[in-house]
């Protein structure tokens, strides 16, 4: 399947996505039109996060086979690490957060006394409210 000149493969042969090439590819546009809007040339720009200009080359040309760490200073020096960062949140997840709010009980009731906490005495109440609030 990687020997098919028209499936975009990773240096290493490792299968590319035609979905996920598209995205890399708009990255390395979006990481190279940041570059130039803020002036900044790709020798200044490559020597400023590490890296070689034909790395840079490949990173704005979207290369699959490019490292998260070489995206992560290349966004670092754009001033966008935050959103490299925020990427996986669970806070910003649809999914996650559906799937915690189904977990939600329904009701919750008043806990039973279990084993371990006979013979321990509970206090519900102080001065007649609710201790912590």
């Amino acid at each position: 399947m990687a020997d098919n000149p028209n499936i975009p493969t990773t240096k290493g042969g490792n299968v590319v996505h035609p979905r996920v090439e598209r995205g890399l590819r708009k990255l390395g546009e979006d990481i190279s039109l940041a570059r130039r809007a803020r002036k900044m040339t790709a020798q200044d720009f490559a020597d400023r996060i590490g890296i070689s200009r034909a790395t840079l080359h490949r990173l704005e040309g979207g290369d699959p086979g490019i490292g998260i760490n070489t995206l992560a200073m290349a966004l670092h020096a754009l001033g966008r690490l935050d959103a490299l960062i925020d990427i996986a949140d669970p806070a910003r997840d649809v999914v996650t957060m559906m799937q915690l709010r189904d977990a939600v009980p329904r009701r919750v009731g008043k806990a039973w006394k279990s084993a371990k906490t006979e013979g321990v005495e509970v206090i519900d109440k102080a001065d007649g409210k609710f201790v912590g609030f």
